[in-house]
């Protein structure tokens, strides 16, 4: 109710607004120092991106106030505002679909079949941030089911108007809007998201029925990428091949997941059951197998099994632990193998042994391999920019450059560039960009230029790829020399 009550009231004072009715007296506003690329919130919107969360949850506005169609709108970085004059009370504000508008939404299972858009569960972890835009009024219709991104190590699901992500790093519960305006907005936008925000498009990606269960028992992290698509197997259940695990359920009901006995099927080594020899004093905990029998399990491995599902999700143990190698110890169990990684340095020390591989070569399977990417002209999209538009002949200038595939907008690292700088009088300086990073991005900082430039000159610049390619890739841009405060 008060919800509800705080949106009426917003409402009604942006009415008045819109209008030129309030009467509410103005207040200068802190002064801040913009992020480049950035913009001010225009004052038309600025209550209604103040109601949706602000720069916290929409991010910073990308670009100024322009018209389309009948609409007054402005994109951020996540999201595209508008402001529908012809409209009445609180039909005036929307946030554009641009989830729709761009396909975001394109998925089809691996039968080749689409679900009712309708029939899309909302995550549970996006619950709160969905409520929190107030659902379906302004977050729109679900495009997609819940997905895990391989690419970005991020579970995502989009809307008609935002799409949501939360980094499988990050605590649980912790969900992001993908950066849907940056992606909309493409090359007439000079802001760079975060990396982690990207809008990945035209990749195929994996189903999972599985993941809601697999995120809540230990994730992608704990149990490995999906090797293959779910599909159904001859004793009639829906079964997907992780690379340590084998989960399956019934067709009708994911939730009832299980796993299949992997190390069972795969041959891994079977011990004898022998009586209790050692107890918790000794690092070891016992598991009986066959009555009063069975096999001592380390402390650190039964910490692992009780963190992530217990006995009903690891199986009972097929041994005792061995050694491989000279720090390495292994133990299995019915549905997965423990490795204890001993080396010094070591951070994880326990992690699963990959046994999906081995599954799939039982059945005959192979896993299929993407294609190599090319970098052509077609096939990356360059972003460039000078941190300053206008710098005094004194000053340092900085350049970014932003390098992603075209298709998918994931970043491209170690890729070197060359920056060529003409000068009004036709002297070129040359500059050379350091090797993108993991986000794709690389800056270069340059002295101010000697001998100083005249006030009002202009410096073209221009950057190029260091790669082979049938046609240069490259981006041109400028900036002024202003000397004039």
């Amino acid at each position: 109710m008060k919800r509800s009550r705080g949106l009426i009231c917003w409402v009604a004072l942006m009415v008045l607004l819109a209008g030129g009715l309030s009467a509410c007296a103005s207040h200068s506003a802190p002064v801040t120092i913009q992020q480049p690329g950035t913009f001010s919130v225009d004052p038309l919107l600025r209550e209604f991106y103040a109601s949706l969360g602000g720069e916290e949850i929409l991010g910073p506005a990308i670009t100024a106030l322009f018209s389309l169609d009948n609409l007054q709108c402005q994109y951020t970085q996540n999201v595209l505002m508008c402001f529908d004059p012809l409209a009445q009370g609180i039909q005036r504000f929307s946030l554009y679909p641009l989830g729709r508008t761009f396909d975001l939404g394109d998925f089809t299972d691996a039968s080749g079949m689409t679900a009712p858009e309708n029939e899309y569960p909302i995550y549970e972890e996006f619950t709160n941030l969905y409520q929190r835009l107030y659902g379906s009024q302004y977050v729109g219709k679900p495009l997609t089911p819940p997905r895990f991104n391989p690419n970005k190590n991020r579970i995502e699901q989009y809307f008609e108007n935002v799409g949501f992500y939360r980094n499988l790093d990050d605590p649980q519960g912790q969900a992001y809007l993908l950066s849907y305006g940056v992606f909309a907005c493409s090359a007439d936008c000079r802001f760079s998201p975060p990396a982690s925000a990207i809008v990945i498009r035209n990749v195929v990606e994996m189903e999972q029925p599985f993941l809601p269960r697999l995120v809540r028992l230990g994730g992608v992290k704990v149990f490995g990428l999906p090797l293959t698509h779910a599909y159904l197997t001859a004793d009639g259940f829906r079964e997907q091949v992780y690379e340590n695990v084998v989960l399956y359920a019934p067709p009708d009901n994911p939730n009832a997941v299980r796993l299949r006995p992997a190390a069972v099927l795969v041959g891994m080594p079977a011990g004898q059951p022998m009586p209790r020899r050692y107890s918790e004093a000794d690092g070891v905990v016992f598991y009986p197998v066959e009555g009063e029998n069975g096999f001592h399990v380390p402390l650190v491995f039964d910490r692992f099994i009780a963190s992530h599902g217990g006995m009903e999700i690891s199986g009972v143990p097929l041994s005792e632990p061995y050694r491989i190698g000279d720090n390495l110890y292994r133990q299995c169990f019915e549905n997965y193998c423990l490795d204890y990684d001993n080396r010094p340095g070591t951070t994880e020390r326990v992690r699963m042994t990959a046994l999906g591989r081995e599954y799939l070569k039982m059945n005959g399977t192979a896993v299929s391999q993407p294609a190599p990417f090319e970098i052509t002209a077609e096939t990356v999209r360059l972003v460039i920019s000078a941190a300053k538009p206008r710098l005094t002949a004194e000053e340092p200038q900085q350049f970014e450059m932003l390098l992603l595939r075209e298709n998918d907008h994931q970043p491209l690292s170690s890729v070197e560039a060359t920056l060529t700088l003409t000068l009004p009088d036709g002297r070129q300086a040359l500059y050379y960009l350091p090797p993108t990073d993991a986000q794709g991005r690389s800056v270069l900082r340059i002295a101010p230029l000697q001998p100083a430039l005249s006030n009002g000159s202009v410096v073209a610049f221009r950057v190029c790829l260091n790669i082979p390619a049938e046609q240069p890739i490259c981006k041109a841009d400028s900036y002024l020399i202003w000397n004039y405060r």
